[in-house]
């Protein structure tokens, strides 16, 4: 009757990397650097960086340029646009930039002005500061 979290894709990742959600309440201004997911219900200006997967929630809105692996967008989003693999633009989604990825899938009713770049892109690296990498 009760399933252990992690049997359903819940709990820890396997890898140490945990995901971050940025709430409906929280604002972040400045730079946004992960290895693991992001999910924005808020606002972010500045710049967002993630090797993994990008979630922008249909009320968030982001002011930013954006790389990630993956990415669903809902929201809003002001800002150019790279990922290496899929990204997805909801019905609701609304895009003021350019997009350069490897697939893409515009919903009926979600707006994009900008230009979009088809091409095959290596996987997304987040940069390491000089101190982390001195440390190895």
């Amino acid at each position: 009757m009760f399933k252990n979290n992690e049997d359903e894709g819940y709990g820890p990742e396997t890898n140490g990397v945990e995901d971050t959600l940025i709430g409906s309440s929280i604002k972040i201004e400045g730079d946004l650097v992960s290895n693991g997911s992001i999910n924005v219900e808020g606002e972010v200006v500045g710049s967002l960086k993630t090797e993994k997967r990008l979630r922008v929630g249909e009320k968030a809105k982001v002011v930013a340029d954006v790389k990630a692996q993956e990415a669903f967008i809902s929201g809003t989003i002001q800002g150019n646009i790279t990922v290496g693999g899929r990204l997805e633009l909801s019905s609701t989604a609304r895009v003021t930039g350019d997009i350069q990825s490897a697939t893409l899938s515009i919903a009926a009713g979600a707006i994009f002005n900008g230009k979009s770049t088809m091409q095959e892109i290596s996987s997304i690296k987040v940069e390491k500061k000089q101190e982390e990498v001195d440390e190895e």
